[in-house]
């Protein structure tokens, strides 16, 4: 019999790969995972199958399965071998989504196809920790849905989604997740140091399809509580999302995270719309620009139209040539700014450079200040919340 898990000699992960190339990328993927306990050995499916005959079976396990004819056949013989906490991450050679689907029903963290990106897998090995670590509990009751809208391009809503992000998952413990729905130009993943999810345009445009085992494969994790869904579309494709796909998201969420917060680009299509439609609060974020004045007051008028809660942001305050007066600002909107974010350019070429989010690298006390107490607001309820919010399914654990 293999030993438990609890046995000293069982590894967090052990790869196998057949080739150099890939071996190298899983030796920096667990390092970038935050792996102390591994092991990458050469070999495929043949030498995993030895191994694990003979010793105790890891918590994860890495295989590459490029020289399997029938991969569903080769992964049903080393499910027969693994024990019941492993959890097993395949690398392949045949890219089809079909098969893709077919292996996360038997029950795999993830298949990813050669050549192997060293972020995809430093994420799935991530994700297998997670499911293994978190503690079950009462899943969340609710899905608090917010929608940033950026009046105007370079205005900084991206950037204060990912600040607002970090602080609701760090500072107020709430499970979080950040959608960009720019499918082809979203730049959360790029300022995160991430590389897009997968899947998302897929969960968008087929509703009907919509699974947990999709929305695995899609959630990107990016700190403790925080997730990500995003995407990096081809510029010649050519696609139309229904409305339909972002109700059926968030209907997913629901019950799975406390917060989605939804960076919602100018160009409004169907999915756009209708993120704005769902949305309990709507964060409108401008500079003091005449444009950013024009196109808040049509944002405004938008945002009631769909009757969630209004929340007007002045960003990047003191840092536009020839700023409108903010009470000029105001009475040309017909409404005031509920929170006012002064600038700290400095702190935005460091979280560029750096892929941090704002809050992390900023010292200008005022900034963060007005940052956080936006956060404050958008949490709702308390934010003095003990310890984390632990999920109950494994979905929520993904989400987590």
């Amino acid at each position: 019999m293999i030993d438990s898990l609890g046995s000293p000699s069982a590894r967090d992960v052990i790869a196998f790969a057949a080739d150099e190339a890939t071996r190298g990328v899983a030796r920096e993927a667990v390092a970038l995972a935050g792996i102390a306990d591994y092991e990458v050995q050469e070999g495929g499916l043949a030498a995993a199958l030895d191994y694990l005959s003979k010793g105790p079976a890891p918590a994860t396990l890495v295989v590459d399965v490029s020289d399997c004819d029938d991969v569903i056949d080769c992964l049903d013989r080393l499910a027969d071998a693994c024990e019941p906490h492993t959890r097993v991450i395949a690398i392949g050679a045949v890219n089809d989504i079909e098969l893709y689907r077919k292996l996360l029903e038997m029950g795999l963290t993830d298949y990813l196809v050669k050549p192997v990106s060293l972020q995809a897998l430093a994420n799935g090995l991530r994700r297998a920790r997670e499911v293994e670590s978190v503690p079950s509990q009462s899943p969340s009751t609710s899905l608090r849905k917010i929608a940033l809208l950026g009046a105007k391009g370079g205005v900084g809503a991206t950037s204060l989604a990912l600040s607002l992000g970090a602080a609701l998952a760090d500072r107020h413990k709430r499970s979080t997740v950040l959608l960009d729905l720019d499918l082809r130009f979203g730049a959360m993943a790029m300022s995160l140091d991430l590389e897009p999810s997968r899947g998302l345009r897929e969960i968008l445009s087929t509703p009907e399809r919509i699974d947990t085992l999709l929305i695995e494969s899609a959630v990107t994790p990016a700190a403790d509580r925080l997730r990500l869904l995003s995407a990096e579309e081809p510029l010649d494709a050519e696609f139309s999302l229904p409305a339909e796909g972002i109700s059926a998201l968030l209907k997913w969420l629901e019950g799975h995270s406390d917060i989605v917060l939804m960076d919602v680009p100018r160009h409004f299509d169907a999915i756009a719309r209708a993120a704005i439609e769902a949305a309990d609060i709507i964060c409108i974020v401008t500079d003091l620009s005449l444009v950013g004045m024009r196109d808040s007051k049509r944002m405004l008028a938008l945002a009631q139209a769909a009757g969630g809660e209004t929340v007007m942001v002045a960003n990047r305050v003191g840092g536009v040539a020839g700023e409108v007066p903010q009470a000029e600002f105001e009475r040309g909107i017909g409404a005031a700014f509920d929170h006012v974010i002064p600038n700290d350019s400095k702190a935005a070429a460091d979280a560029a450079d750096r892929g941090k989010s704002l809050l992390e690298v900023s010292a200008n006390k005022g900034f963060t200040e007005a940052l956080n107490g936006l956060a404050a607001r958008l949490a709702g309820g308390s934010s003095d919340v003990a310890g984390t919010l632990a999920p109950q399914s494994w979905l929520k654990r993904i989400l987590g």
